[in-house]
């Protein structure tokens, strides 16, 4: 593994890690919530969370739109969070360790096989940080290290 691969590995381990924990602290009443109006729900972040690494690296190497629809199309219950995130964190670690072909995205968009791993780990931390702001306006008391 070189070090730049050791480096996002490490990172996104991170990431996963204290996602999980987030996900964890959360109450069942406070799943349908939506602390920001318009946004979306504390289970809609989660769901998000849990299968976005997984998701990036599809459309990274060719998911079509109907593809992406029916894998998004695929409920995860409150319950299945942390599993289905450590799946999509086993997705990303496997495309992290091969050197695995990128296609033009249904959208147009076009980058490279690191490009794909590094937008899929910002990815990650952009929506943990939209968890935690939930919870912290719902009123959670969060002692979490979020960086290492």
């Amino acid at each position: 593994m070189t070090d730049w691969q050791q480096a996002l590995d490490r990172h996104v381990g991170v990431g996963v890690r204290t996602t999980r924990d987030l996900i964890r602290l959360i109450q069942p009443e406070d799943w349908d919530k939506r602390p920001i109006s318009g946004k979306r729900s504390v289970y809609e972040v989660a769901v998000h969370l849990a299968v976005l690494l997984e998701a990036d690296l599809r459309i990274a190497t060719g998911a079509t739109a109907d593809e992406m629809a029916q894998f998004y199309a695929v409920p995860v219950l409150p319950e299945q969070l942390v599993d289905r995130l450590d799946q999509s964190w086993q997705y990303y670690q496997d495309r992290l360790m091969a050197d695995f072909s990128t296609e033009t995205t249904y959208w147009g968009v076009t980058d490279s096989t690191t490009g794909w791993l590094l937008e899929a780990a910002v990815h990650l931390y952009h929506h943990r940080s939209q968890l935690l702001d939930y919870l912290n306006l719902l009123g959670y008391d969060i002692k979490l290290d979020l960086f290492e």
